[in-house]
């Protein structure tokens, strides 16, 4: 299967990974398959606090967007501060 190089892809594989490993771990056969979404939403950085988002044959730009993906960046990586 190939999929487009997006950290999309790695976050969302990476539990049913672990449970496939914990699966095999404890001598069970049946893996399930990773399906990815076929559509996804992408957010660049553009420079100067504006982006460019795109899903599918959607686009937009603007200072929004750089708020917006500023907005989810810090909400996942706050979602792993383990204080």
């Amino acid at each position: 299967m190939h999929l487009p190089k997006t950290g999309v892809y790695a976050v969302r594989q990476g539990p049913l990974l672990a449970k496939n490993i914990s699966t095999q771990l404890v001598g069970h056969k049946h893996l399930q398959p990773y399906k990815p979404q076929r559509h996804f939403l992408s957010l660049l950085t553009t420079g100067g606090r504006h982006a460019v988002a795109s899903r599918g044959a959607l686009f937009t730009h603007g200072k929004w967007v750089w708020l917006w993906k500023n907005y989810i960046d810090r909400s996942f990586m706050a979602s792993f501060n383990l204080k």
